[in-house]
């Protein structure tokens, strides 16, 4: 049986309110190990993911942030 998950990618977005950082919940993905999360945003503020783990990530910005921030989730290969 192959180590592909069933569940190749999940995306999604959630609104910032004046916020350094927002933390995402992708437990619904069931991913058994640590995915390759993405994010962007519609501003010139950098923006940088930390404390991935299977199920949860933050998603930092480097200036307080008011908008929609969009995210990409994937599976890392090997």
């Amino acid at each position: 049986m192959s180590s592909i998950p069933f569940l190749t990618m999940f995306a999604g977005s959630e609104n910032a309110l004046n916020a350094d950082y927002i933390d995402i919940n992708f437990t619904v993905a069931a991913f058994s190990d640590p995915p390759i999360v993405t994010a962007s945003i519609e501003q010139n503020i950098k923006v940088y993911v930390t404390n991935i783990t299977a199920t949860t990530a933050r998603i930092n910005f480097s200036s307080n942030y008011t908008g929609k921030v969009y995210f990409l989730i994937r599976p890392a290969t090997s």
